[in-house]
């Protein structure tokens, strides 16, 4: 519930906002900054946990229907130690792990939307590289004997896209709206890294990060 808290006050602001024209801008820049929750896909929600997102952009509109945008945002996630220890080997496993992982993206992307009074649904992607970063550190207990884990940093970067669903619900006619979407972002390489190294012989990989940001926010068009 405290994860849609946000969403019903911007609903509400919506809901009782006068005039609703909110007329087209052609030719004109804006900008946009949205947050909410991150939620891994499989399988890189085999080892992380709901995460928390931003993300700003600066749309152009090229006609009344579609805009194109630039846009850069954060992502944070956080290691699920019960889902790690499943994962690793060992008939009993206990992981205290701290594992933050980071993404940043820097993209270009593209909203093409439909205008109806009240509010504009609008569909969008986007392409552009997803700077990564992971920090570990903590240990694992396997069968009773510990196993503490060097602290290791590690920063990356790969190739992504995101497409998602949108609305654009404005409020009045002054250039406000509130901006709510949901996009699947995802790396286009598969391949992930070391999460931890249990001993020189056995080590442990992340998924390719994949998720699902679901936010909500404000934007406003420049007269």
């Amino acid at each position: 519930m405290r994860l849609l808290l946000p969403f019903l006050i911007l609903a509400g602001l919506a809901t009782n906002a006068p005039g609703q024209e909110y007329p087209p801008r052609a030719g004109k820049f804006g900008i946009s900054v949205k947050a909410g929750p991150a939620i891994p896909v499989a399988p890189f929600s085999d080892t992380f946990g709901i995460g928390f997102t931003g993300f700003v952009d600066v749309p152009y509109n090229l006609t009344e229907n579609l805009q194109i945008y630039l846009g850069t945002g954060f992502s944070r996630f956080n290691i699920d130690n019960g889902k790690l220890a499943e994962e690793l080997p060992g008939e009993t496993v206990t992981s205290n792990v701290d594992a933050p992982y980071l993404v940043i993206p820097v993209v270009l992307g593209i909203n093409y939307s439909y205008r109806y009074k009240s509010f504009w649904p609008y569909f969008t992607v986007s392409i552009g590289i997803y700077f990564q970063k992971l920090e570990s550190s903590g240990s694992v207990t396997t069968n009773g004997l510990m196993a503490p884990l060097l602290s290791h940093e590690q920063t990356w970067s790969q190739d992504a896209f995101a497409v998602g669903l949108g609305s654009l619900i404005p409020l009045g006619n002054e250039g406000w709206a509130v901006d709510l979407n949901a996009k699947y972002n995802a790396v286009v390489n598969d391949a992930g890294v070391v999460l931890i190294t249990t001993s020189p012989s056995n080590s442990f990989s992340t998924r390719a990060v994949r998720y699902v940001s679901v936010l909500g926010g404000l934007s406003y068009t420049f007269r």
